[in-house]
Parts: C-alpha cells; sequence; structure tokens
C-alpha cells in the first residue's frame, strides 16, 4: 500500500474511533509486543508472534505520526537512521 493510502486508511480510522481510543490502541499494541518477545525470550513462543505484533504496534505508530504530523515523523526517523548510521561506521561496523 502507497504512503498516501495508508494515510488515508489511518485518518479514517482516527475519524471512525477517534484520537484518544487510538492513543490507548498503541499502549495495548506495544504490551501485547513486550509480551510476545518476552516468550520468544523464554523459548515459549515463536518469532513469528513477533512479527504480527511489530506490525501492529508500527501501524498504531504511523496512526500517531498521521495525528502529529506525519512529514516530521519521516524526518526525525530519517535523522536517527543516520545517527545510527554514524555511529556503527564510528565503531567499525558498516
Amino acid at each position: 500500500m502507497e504512503k498516501e493510502e495508508r494515510i488515508g486508511l489511518y485518518k479514517k480510522a482516527i475519524d471512525t474511533w477517534g484520537s484518544e481510543a487510538q492513543m490507548h490502541m498503541v499502549f495495548e499494541e506495544c504490551g501485547e509486543l513486550i509480551n510476545a518477545l518476552a516468550k520468544v525470550y523464554r523459548g515459549r513462543s515463536s518469532g513469528q508472534d513477533v512479527i504480527t505484533e511489530l506490525a501492529d504496534v508500527s501501524i498504531m505508530i504511523e496512526q500517531m505520526a498521521t495525528m502529529l504530523g506525519f512529514d516530521a515523523y519521516e524526518a526525525e526517523k530519517e535523522n536517527k537512521l543516520n545517527m545510527l548510521k554514524e555511529r556503527l561506521e564510528k565503531y567499525g561496523k558498516h
């Protein structure tokens, strides 16, 4: 799905359920991701559960970015990726 189509879908979800409800969903989805990671760490679950929760969290993050400024989110993400790249180059792990 293209960026503009995703943003339209996120706006529709926000309009349908409200920004406060969607913010609460971020908490829920992050909690589910933490639980899935803990189960994998303890050897009680597969990585597929983590992949599923990562997708849910990613969708909710993009919904929050839509509410708060998607372009600013993408710019900050790019900045953070550049910082990571610089750190890795500094440590010779590129």
